[in-house]
């Protein structure tokens, strides 16, 4: 029997049998994580340039037909936003992002642990102005997300090991270390570097 593949009442994508009962393709929701680094160092415009660009992405994530979540790191790591297609909720959620709410330390690999609880993980968008509390244990969760297919992309500034984000990142060309004045933009321009199909 032929199937015709069509937008159903709904206008969502479904497969027509001959005798006009449309079945829904049912299509895996894509998932992109921003981790964004809230300790003592991003205060001031640092913490605004990363909220704005947050802002912009989740817009151009979304857009692409991704979610996107949101979790902050310093001491240890929260989960701000979950998974979602709505950037208006998505703004919502990121303006009430503040410097020192989960401490002022850089522990990334917290943020990495929380980032593989992620079932249905597509990318990791880590966003740093410093040094990692334990490159090593960060490098090891990183390792293992790779391994799950999980993107990798990173952007520092200020004080960021340029070389360690590099490692840390799927592929080095991934790996961008920017002026705290191009934060915002670094930020918003990572959706480019999204996984299609």
């Amino acid at each position: 029997m032929r199937k015709l593949l069509t937008l159903n009442k709904e206008g969502k994508l479904s497969l027509r049998a001959a005798d006009g009962a449309d079945t829904e393709i049912q299509l895996k929701q894509r998932n992109v994580l921003l981790l964004i680094d809230t300790s003592g160092s991003m205060a001031g415009a640092k913490i605004e340039y990363a909220i704005n660009g947050a802002i912009d992405f989740a817009h151009s994530a979304i857009a692409k037909s991704y979610a996107a979540a949101l979790a902050v790191f310093a001491d240890r790591a929260a989960m701000v936003c979950d998974p979602i297609d709505d950037a208006a909720h998505f703004a919502r959620k990121i303006s009430k992002v503040r410097v020192g709410l989960v401490g002022g330390g850089t522990d990334l690999a917290a943020g990495l642990v929380l980032a593989n609880k992620f079932r249905d993980l597509t990318a990791v968008v880590i966003v740093t102005d410093g040094q990692s509390n334990n490159n090593d244990a960060a490098l090891r969760v990183a390792a293992k997300l790779k391994k799950l297919g999980v993107e990798i992309i990173c952007i520092g500034t200020d004080d960021a090991d340029s070389d360690f984000l590099e490692q840390l990142a799927t592929r080095s060309d991934l790996a961008a270390y920017v002026s705290q004045a191009n934060l915002r933009f670094a930020i918003t321009n990572a959706s480019r570097f999204l996984p299609q199909g």
